[in-house]
């Protein structure tokens, strides 16, 4: 058994929380027992039970998958490579609910209409990581985009030299044949040069790279935990797409941009042109993929919830 995402600060200072109150609690009923020379034992019992059913839901927060099951799937010849700018205007809210949301929830799409390629997702700031190799795996992908988040990479601006450096490894070494894609979703805040040598790699590897802008020319402003992130003077800071700079780096690396907000969505011209791209003839492969089961840890999570209410013990008010 697997799962597809892993405990996070959230889910930990939920956990502590939950045994300092039970500490507490105990504290108290112990206290009072003690007084009334009586026992509480009987409270550890619904303890036991609700860490029991805390736990199971839990781990079915955490998208349990078991086993491995092999399944034929038809390829058309097409490895494509989703990159995510992570970096903290991205959270910019110019985009409902937020570009990356919105990035997203599109990016998901996009994978269902080519899942009959393999697909990996990279994401980056200033510095470049694969989050998923190219798999058949529809299921592990979308668990990979929905848990995605800006905070999942350490502060950096945006700096598209890392993640063309990557596109260029892991694609640059598969087979020729093979049709090569890299979408990369950004809102054009870069800061670094492009480097021409990645450029160059890019069409000499045959990398077809589309680049999706993510936002609008009027901005919005980047939420933080008090408000708005401010620059030195105290004001909001607006951020917005940076569109000539998305349409400079598609130009340097021959490659096409689209536009996505809630006013303009290009993604169906995307997918269009992804659809075009030549791969190697059509060939049946049969793939390892695993398949999420969460739903018996939260059945059985419901069932030690149902006992909680039913079983009663003796209570003692002070």
């Amino acid at each position: 058994m697997n799962f597809s995402r892993e405990f996070t600060r959230v889910e930990y200072l939920f956990l502590i929380s939950f045994v300092l109150i039970y500490l507490f609690y105990f504290y108290r009923v112990f206290s009072a027992a003690r007084k009334l020379k009586t026992t509480a034992t009987s409270s550890v019992f619904k303890f036991l039970v609700r860490s029991i059913y805390l736990g199971l839901m839990s781990m079915a927060m955490l998208g349990p998958n078991f086993g491995v099951t092999e399944t034929e799937a038809r390829a058309s010849g097409k490895d494509i490579f989703i990159a995510f700018d992570l970096s903290e205007s991205m959270n910019a809210n110019d985009v409902e609910p937020s570009r990356i949301d919105k990035s997203k929830s599109e990016m998901l799409g996009l994978a269902d209409r080519f899942n009959a390629d393999r697909i990996g997702v990279m994401v980056f700031n200033s510095e470049a990581y694969v989050l998923t190799p190219l798999t058949f795996d529809e299921e592990n992908i979308r668990n990979s985009v929905r848990t995605l988040r800006t905070s999942l990479l350490g502060r950096g601006s945006t700096d598209f030299n890392p993640v063309l450096a990557l596109l260029n490894e892991k694609l640059g070494t598969g087979s020729q044949n093979r049709g090569k894609v890299g979408v990369i979703i950004t809102d054009g805040e870069a800061h670094y040069p492009l480097r021409q040598q990645e450029a160059g790699l890019l069409k000499k590897n045959n990398i077809r790279l589309f680049f999706v802008g993510v936002g609008t020319l009027g901005g919005g402003k980047i939420p933080v935990m008090q408000g708005y992130k401010k620059d030195k003077e105290g004001e909001d800071i607006v951020t917005s797409l940076e569109v000539d700079k998305i349409s400079a780096l598609a130009k340097a690396t021959g490659g096409e941009y689209f536009i996505l907000n809630n006013i303009q969505n290009d993604l169906p011209a995307l997918a269009d042109r992804i659809a075009l791209v030549a791969g190697s003839a059509d060939d049946l492969n049969r793939q390892s993929v695993t398949y999420n089961k969460y739903i018996f840890f939260l059945l059985l999570a419901m069932i030690f919830v149902g006992v909680d209410f039913l079983i009663t013990v003796k209570v003692l008010k002070i």
